[in-house]
C-alpha cells in the first residue's frame, strides 16, 4: 500500500510506475530481495544521504505551497453536445471502475455496451488494431498466489487461451497472436518437457501450442547490485506486426531498477537501448522508431523526450532537461505525419519536486526539438491515447479520489484548440475500437461448444457462464450466470434466437454468438 499511495500523489509517475509495480510483484509478488524499491519519501523529510548524490541539487524536498492541481478549461459534455455526425473520433474500449469490465463507448460519447461478462475483474487488454480481436486477463490481483486467466474475444467466440500467473498480454495487429508474460509456466508449456521457463511467450490465438520468445536470465551466482539478469516483459507489436518491443528489467541491478528496451523481430537480432528507471516508450505509428518518454526517480534521472531508431537503435533527445528547469512529458508518440504529440510542461528548478502537480499542455514536436503549443488548456493525465492522424488525444483525466491511479474521465482533445469534450465516463485501460473488422466477425469453427445438458450430465462451464450474463444483458433471462447450461438457459437462448430471426436451438451457435455482440 506505501507504494500505491505513493504513485498517487504523484500524478506524473503514475503510468510508468505502476506498470513497473505490476512488473515485479508479477513475479512472486515482490521484487528479489536484492531490488526492493526503498521506501517513499515523505513530502517533509530530507532525502536520504544515499540519494542524494543522484539527486539534482536544485531539488526541494518540500512541494511548495502555491502548487495546486491545475484546473482544466471548461468542458464541453458529450450529454449536453450532440453530433450527427458524433463528437469523438471513433469508438473506444476501456475497463469501467464499477464492474470491471471492458466496456465500449459509441462515437457519441454516451452509448456505453459492456462487452465482458466474467466473474472476476479484467485486469487489462490489448486489441488487434487490424482484425478487432480482443485478448484480455481477468482474475487475481498480484501477489504470491495470483491466478489469472487470458481470454480471447471476436467473432469466433469467447476462448480460454490459458490459466496461471500471467500478465501483459499484448495482440498482433492481424489477431493471430498474443504475447504475454508468463510466471512460473505450468507443466508441459513445451510439449514433452515438464519444467519450462519463465519469460515473454508468444499463444496463437486459435489455441495451438505456445512457444517460448525469449527466456528470463537466471539470478543464480549473480551479486546485486553489479550482477547482470533480465527479466522481459512485453510492451507491443508494431504496426505490421513483425518485431515486438520487449522492456528489461535487471533483477540483479541497483535497489531502484533500470532497464532496457529489447526488439525482437523476424530478421534482425535483438536491439538494446539504456533508458533509465521508469521511463515509457511506445512504438511510433508508422514502426520507425520507439518514443520515450519520463524518467525518474532514481538513480539515472533524466527528463524529457527521446526519440530510438527502431532500426539502427541511435537514440535522439528531442526534449533535453535544462541547467535551471526540468521538461515533463506524458504520452508523447511520434504520429503518421512524422512529428511527435505529447503533454508536456517545462517546470523551473526552484518549485519542482516528486510532489509536483503535473498539469501539462498539448504539444507538437518537431524532429528538430521546436515546440509548438496546440491548445492553452492544462491537463493531469494518466493515459494519453493519440489519433494516428494526429487529429487528437483522448485522454484519461486523473482524479485523486479515485481508488484507481490508471482510472479517470475520459476526455476528447483535439489540436483545433476547441473545447475539450468530457465524455462522463471513467474508465482506464483506453484503446480505440475502430479496427478494419468489427469485432463481432470472426472464423467460427473456433467457437466452443456450448449447449445444453441433461441434469445427470451437467458440469461447470465458463462459457455457458458468459452466455448466461450476455442473455440476462439483452433482457432474457437465463438465471443466474452459476455456469450450468440448463433449461431456463435453454429457454432465454431461444427466445434471443427467434427475435433476431435465428432458428432456435439447443446450443450457442456462430449466428447467435455474432448477433449477442452485436451483428446488425
Amino acid at each position: 500500500m506505501r507504494r500505491l499511495n505513493f504513485i498517487r500523489q504523484r500524478v506524473f509517475w503514475v503510468a510508468t510506475l505502476l506498470t513497473l509495480a505490476a512488473l515485479l510483484s508479477a513475479c512472486g509478488g515482490a521484487p528479489p530481495p536484492a531490488a526492493q524499491i526503498p521506501t517513499p519519501l515523505p513530502t517533509s523529510t530530507p532525502v536520504p544521504a544515499t540519494l542524494a548524490a543522484d539527486l539534482p541539487t536544485t531539488m526541494p524536498t518540500e512541494t511548495p505551497a502555491s502548487a495546486e492541481l491545475a484546473t482544466p478549461t471548461a468542458f464541453v459534455s458529450a450529454t449536453d453536445s450532440p453530433a450527427a455526425d458524433g463528437l469523438l473520433p471513433a469508438p473506444v474500449y476501456f475497463i469501467d471502475v464499477d464492474t470491471g469490465q471492458i466496456m465500449r463507448m459509441d462515437r457519441d460519447g454516451v452509448s456505453l455496451t459492456q462487452l465482458t461478462f466474467e466473474s472476476l475483474p479484467v485486469i487489462e487488454f490489448d486489441v488487434a488494431a487490424d482484425a478487432g480481436t480482443i485478448t484480455y486477463i481477468y482474475g487475481d490481483d498480484y501477489g504470491d498466489d495470483t491466478r489469472r486467466s487470458l481470454v480471447i474475444l471476436d467473432g469466433g467466440g469467447r476462448r480460454e487461451l490459458l490459466s496461471g500467473q500471467i500478465s501483459m498480454p499484448r495482440v498482433n495487429p492481424d489477431g493471430q497472436m498474443v504475447a504475454v508474460r508468463i510466471d512460473k509456466p505450468e507443466p508441459g508449456l513445451i510439449a514433452g518437457q515438464d519444467q519450462s521457463p519463465a519469460g515473454v511467450w508468444a499463444l496463437p490465438t486459435d489455441g495451438s501450442q505456445p512457444s517460448l520468445l525469449i527466456a528470463d536470465d537466471s539470478i543464480e551466482g549473480q551479486e546485486p547490485p553489479d550482477g547482470v539478469a533480465w527479466l522481459y516483459t512485453p510492451v507491443g507489436y508494431d504496426h505490421g506486426g513483425q518485431r515486438l518491443l520487449l522492456w528489461a528489467y535487471n533483477m540483479a541491478g541497483p535497489a531502484i531498477p533500470g532497464g532496457e528496451l529489447v526488439i525482437l523481430g523476424r530478421d534482425a537480432a535483438p536491439l538494446h537501448s539504456e533508458p533509465t528507471c521508469c521511463e515509457g516508450a511506445v512504438w511510433s505509428a508508422d514502426g520507425s522508431a520507439v518514443t520515450i518518454v519520463g524518467g525518474g526517480p532514481g538513480p539515472d534521472i533524466r527528463y524529457g523526450l527521446f526519440q530510438i531508431d527502431a532500426a539502427t537503435g541511435v537514440e535522439q533527445t528531442l526534449i533535453g532537461q535544462g541547467d535551471s528547469s526540468y521538461p515533463l512529458v506524458l504520452g508523447a508518440r511520434q504520429l503518421l505525419d512524422g512529428n511527435t504529440y505529447a503533454f508536456y510542461e517545462e517546470v523551473p528548478g526552484d518549485v519542482f519536486s516528486w510532489e509536483y502537480p503535473f498539469t501539462s499542455q498539448m504539444v507538437r514536436v518537431d524532429a528538430d526539438g521546436a515546440i509548438t503549443p496546440l491548445r492553452q488548456d492544462s491537463y493531469p493525465p494518466s493515459k494519453v491515447l493519440w489519433r494516428d492522424d494526429a487529429s487528437g488525444a483522448l485522454l484519461t483525466v486523473w482524479d485523486m479520489a479515485l481508488d484507481n491511479p490508471l482510472a479517470g474521465s475520459l476526455v476528447w482533445a483535439d489540436i483545433t484548440g476547441s473545447p475539450a469534450i468530457k465524455t462522463g465516463v471513467v474508465g482506464s485501460n483506453v484503446l480505440w475500437a475502430d479496427s478494419v473488422r468489427p469485432l463481432y466477425e470472426g472464423d467460427c469453427s473456433l467457437l466452443p461448444q456450448v449447449g445444453w445438458q441433461p441434469p445427470e450430465a451437467r458440469t461447470f462451464s465458463t462459457g455457458a457462464a458468459d452466455l448466461q450474463a450476455r442473455l440476462g444483458a439483452q433482457g432474457f433471462d437465463a438465471g443466474s450466470p452459476d455456469g450450468y447450461f440448463g433449461d431456463q438457459t435453454r429457454a432465454a437462448l431461444r427466445q434471443f434466437q427467434t427475435s433476431r430471426g435465428i432458428p432456435p436451438g439447443d446450443r450457442l451457435d456462430c449466428a447467435t454468438w455474432q448477433a449477442l455482440l452485436g451483428r446488425p
